[in-house]
């Protein structure tokens, strides 16, 4: 009688630990899922934010006319006495595109699903291959914006 007793509650047991193996098979699995999902979400709030903020950069060229091609076809900054006002305004708008740009780096790499990284990199070298203004503030003050620095072209 004491052996059925024995091999009874062995087989409970047992029982007890298979049902538990499961359960917690299924609980790994929905934990992993909702990752899955979280690092989803962040990849699209990260690429989200970075993209509000190069908007507001884009909202200021736009408020001054000839602004773009400081930053996307190569024109170099201002020289003469007269344009100091545009020189410093085109300097400043540089420096918010390098934070923009900097930032939107740092974000992309935190965030371990994001596919937008690498169109962000590739952006990014973009601007520095044909934006004096950008790229130099980047060369002078490496410090600020050391995401940039490693994306600059070759001198």
């Amino acid at each position: 009688m004491a052996d059925v007793v024995g091999v009874l509650v062995a087989a409970i047991a047992l029982a007890v630990s298979v049902w538990s193996v499961l359960y917690l098979a299924r609980q790994t699995r929905a934990a992993a899922e909702q990752t899955g999902i979280s690092n989803a979400v962040a990849s699209v709030t990260a690429n989200d934010m970075a993209l509000r903020a190069l908007r507001e950069v884009h909202l200021l060229m736009l408020e001054r006319p000839g602004s773009r091609a400081y930053f996307y076809a190569g024109k170099p900054l201002p020289e003469r006495p007269g344009e100091r006002d545009e020189r410093d305004e085109i300097t400043t708008i540089a420096e918010l595109l390098a934070d923009v740009l900097s930032s939107g780096l740092v974000v992309h790499e935190k965030v371990p699903d994001s596919t937008s990284a690498e169109p962000w990199t590739e952006y990014s070298r973009h601007i520095l291959a044909h934006s004096p203004v950008v790229r130099d503030l980047v060369r002078d003050h490496p410090g600020w914006w050391p995401p940039l620095v490693p994306l600059l072209p070759p001198d």
